[in-house]
């Protein structure tokens, strides 16, 4: 009797190496019958991926299967001991051993026996002794189908693994998310407080200077006030720069794409550092490539923003020497449409697309190379020391790189220790194929041939003087001293002006102004004093050396220009400008008469607000919290309300949601929100608790005005409804908005036609005369849009809205920089003019105040 188990590797036996394919292959036969087992052996025995395994006593078979796991079981159905076919069944039934291939080996092929294996697990049936390569082929088939489907189950709870994994990391991220969202819900709210808190207090400030810039003032008064008010707004613009960085951390900033121009630009943002830059007696200076189009399209307050910081670091870190910005293109191409686009509304107006390249440069302490890394992070500075000894809460250079990200460029510095540092960004920018060029870039007939001394030692203003000099038909000289500038004075022969600078390196602007006049044999030649600091026209110094006139540095082109025209007695060819509409309308409250109610908890804010109404020619009623306001909607009917978000006892949104239930639309006011809070989604939050509209503090007087002119003449025609039967029925050609009509006719009604009439001479007498200046301006698209917009905003007053539909048309288009379809344009503006005049001139008639019974 053989052992109940005998091992036998095939390979090792015939002393081949042990190399193995993909799979391996595990035989076990349970036979009692020892001669059986060597016709098996011997059949795999050149097998060299296959173990065999004996057992002759079927009671052990279980038991060895469960301990080797073959990948198949050769089984005989008749063995002392145990029937194998009750065998099978444990097979099947140990979790082990359920899922082996099993070969039952039979000596004959009863049909009724094969059945029965087969219904208990059997996976083939062979007849012993089988042919070797069938029980070859047989053995591999099925022990390959078994190593896979182990192969699947492995991957399948790897996968399940996996699965939980993941399950698990989700929770914790999900976890992690909703602390951060508490988190950032927490900042938000925090910076919204905040921004009330500070914004609130600035609302006086700017309110205040507003309503002071409004009245008689002296020169020197008004620059004072002004440079008040810059003062607000920069510190308005540093509170914004804290929310701008919130909201680009969040991906919430939207860019405004809107027409403007680059000089302007650059010189506001130089205005405000001006000053500091005076102090530390830095020179300004700005070079713009002439190639660059007037007029450009872009986000302007984000392009202001990245240029005021950058030149305000520039200023901080400079002690001597110049601060430079240059602006060149870096890219022009004909814009195309974006992927998905299927039009562009915008690409006739402005056809190219350029890349401009900024730099800002200046002669400071420079940065370290191997501090540069840490320029461009959030709250970080180059060292300690410098945050210190400078200041600063190191976010501008990381709003700036987003910002510049965003406007389709990027940004970066060329820097070392001790040798200054230039900053570098580049911007896309739409603008049109043509514009006029504006007159300081054109030649100047009238200064053709005249000779110029320029006394200045820095550099960059001898090359802008130079330059625009040149294009003007000007010969320039120049000299770096006061000494070399004498000199040139008594050896050349006489010039026509002299531009000399206040601070030069061997003796000030006055003296050596004194000292030409002293020495000048036949005629002093106007002077200009080139100066960073703000003089005053009445100083007597000036007076008493001669000097005619002064520029002010930065150089701007324009100023130079004038300046030296001006000196030179030379009538100059300016633009004519609109005249500026007033800040305040004092006719406002006669053209949309309303009753006002005005909610706010600050005594500042109060005074302000009513104020600026009464100069609107409104006097309004005050509310100190919601609780207030609702009583004094039930006392009184008003037709608009301006709510204060924060207030004690009761706030602006809940007091919106109280009126929304107690009172009918018809019964109600229209309800302006006015908050210090300007994160996103504050507007929603107003809007969704029932107020009609949204004014950020601090209030503006534009946008006060305009919320009254939005929403006065819809509140009265909702609340007096019987204008709509008063109103005759509208033109055909829909030339006036009946609204507005159905208002006049209710004036006709209650006061007499006196007032209509007035409105509507005043009305077409300026829109004439409106009409006429198109006419001559044609020709210069920044007129065409002054003129259109004037005549525009005259119009709501009588509904003339054909005429505001062909004004906003030639409005934009001049905005544009271009002139083209203009001619036909005004054409059809005169024909709906004419139209419009045949049908208010019957209001104004004495027989419409009986039509209107």
């Amino acid at each position: 009797m053989p052992e109940p188990l005998a091992h036998y590797s095939s390979g090792f036996e015939q002393g081949r190496p042990a190399t193995l394919p993909d799979y391996h292959v595990m035989v076990l036969l349970v036979d009692d019958q020892a001669m059986v087992c060597e016709a098996v052996r011997r059949a795999l025995s050149n097998q060299t991926d296959m173990d065999f395994h004996y057992c002759a006593d079927a009671r052990e078979a279980l038991a060895i299967a469960n301990q080797i796991k073959p990948t198949v079981i050769l089984q005989d159905l008749v063995m002392p001991g145990i029937d194998g076919l009750t065998l099978l069944s444990q097979y099947r039934a140990h979790p082990t051993t359920k899922d082996i291939p099993i070969i039952v080996l039979s000596t004959n092929e009863n049909p009724q026996v094969k059945g029965q294996a087969f219904a208990l697990g059997a996976n083939d049936y062979l007849v012993k002794l089988p042919d070797k390569i069938e029980l070859i082929a047989r053995i591999r088939y099925h022990s390959k189908a078994f190593l896979n489907i182990l192969q699947r189950d492995a991957a399948y709870r790897a996968l399940r693994e996996s699965q939980q994994q993941l399950i698990e990391s989700n929770a914790a991220l999900i976890s992690l998310n909703q602390k951060l969202e508490e988190a950032t819900l927490a900042k938000s709210q925090f910076l919204a407080n905040m921004s009330h808190e500070i914004r609130t207090p600035m609302n006086g400030v700017l309110g205040m200077t507003a309503l002071l810039l409004d009245t008689e003032l002296t020169d020197e008064q008004r620059d004072y006030v002004e440079a008040t008010r810059s003062s607000a707004d920069a510190l308005l613009t540093i509170i914004n720069d804290i929310l701008d960085f919130s909201k680009i951390e969040s991906g919430k900033l939207e860019l405004e794409n809107h027409p403007f121009e680059l000089h302007t630009c650059i010189e506001e943002a130089l205005d405000l550092l001006a000053p500091k830059a005076a102090e530390k007696k830095l020179d300004l200076c700005y070079l713009v490539d002439d190639s660059i189009p007037k007029v450009l399209v872009s986000d302007v307050t984000r392009l202001r923003q990245i240029l005021v910081n950058l030149i305000g670091n520039a200023v901080k870190f400079t002690h001597q020497g110049e601060v430079v910005i240059d602006v060149s293109p870096s890219a022009r191409a004909k814009r195309t449409l974006q992927p998905g686009q299927q039009q562009d509304t915008e690409f006739i107006r402005h056809p190219e697309e350029w890349l401009l390249h900024f730099s800002v440069r200046d002669t400071g302490i420079g940065i370290p190379l191997d501090k540069q890394s840490r320029l461009f992070k959030s709250f970080q500075q180059v060292d300690a020391s410098t945050t210190r000894h400078y200041g600063g809460t190191g976010l501008g250079l990381a709003i700036s790189k987003r910002l510049a990200e965003l406007l389709g460029g990027k940004i970066w510095v060329d820097s070392d220790a001790g040798k200054g540092a230039t900053f570098h960004f580049t911007m896309l920018v739409k603008a049109s194929a043509s514009a006029a060029p504006p007159p300081w870039q054109r030649p100047q007939a009238q200064l053709a041939g005249r000779r110029l001394l320029v006394i200045e030692d820095n550099l960059t203003n001898q090359r802008i003087i130079l330059q625009r000099c040149r294009n003007w038909g000007v010969s320039v000289d120049i000299a770096a001293s006061g000494n070399e500038g004498l000199c040139l004075f008594e050896q050349n022969p006489p010039y026509d002006a002299i531009i000399l600078d206040l601070q030069l390196p061997d003796m000030d602007g006055m003296t050596l102004a004194g000292e030409i006049r002293r020495r000048a044999s036949s005629g002093l030649p106007p002077l200009l004093l080139l100066s960073s600091m703000r003089l005053r026209s009445d100083d007597t110094r000036l007076i008493e050396v001669g000097v005619a006139g002064y520029v002010h540095k930065p150089i701007r082109p324009a100023q130079l220009l004038e300046a030296l025209c001006r000196a030179l007695s030379i009538q100059l060819q300016r633009e004519k400008k609109a005249p500026a509409a007033p800040a305040l309308d004092p006719e406002l409250a006669r053209r949309l008469p309303m009753r006002l109610l005005l909610a706010d908890d600050n005594p500042i804010n109060q005074k302000v607000g009513l104020s600026v109404l009464h100069k609107l020619g409104y006097r309004a009623d005050v509310a100190n919290n919601g609780l207030e306001v609702l009583s004094a909607l039930e006392h009184k009917v008003y037709d608009l309300l301006f709510l204060d978000v924060q207030m004690p006892e009761m706030d602006g949104l809940e007091t919106a949601r109280q009126i929304r239930e107690r009172w009918t639309p018809e019964r109600r006011p229209a309800i302006i929100a006015m908050t210090g809070n300007a994160l996103m989604g504050d507007r929603e939050k107003c809007l969704a608790a029932g107020m009609d509209d949204y004014i950020s503090k601090p209030v503006r007087i534009a946008e006060l005005q305009a919320a009254l002119e939005r929403w006065g003449p819809l509140k009265t025609v909702q609340s007096d409804t019987k204008i709509l039967l008063r109103a005759k029925a509208a033109p055909t050609d829909d030339l006036l908005d009946q609204a507005v009509i159905g208002l006049l006719r209710s004036e006709l009604s209650a006061h007499g036609a006196d007032s209509v009439r007035e409105r509507i001479e005043h009305f077409l007498g300026d829109a004439a005369q409106l009409l006429s200046q198109l006419g001559q301006d044609l020709r210069t698209p920044a007129k065409v849009a002054a003129h259109a917009k004037d005549l525009k905003a005259i119009c709501d007053g009588v509904g003339a809205r054909r005429i505001t539909e062909f004004c906003q048309k030639l409005e934009e288009l001049g905005q544009a920089g271009s002139s083209d379809g203009a001619p036909e344009l005004l054409q059809e503006l005169r024909a709906a003019f004419a139209l419009t005049r045949t049908q208010l001139l019957p209001l104004a008639a004495p027989s419409s105040i009986e039509s209107t019974h």
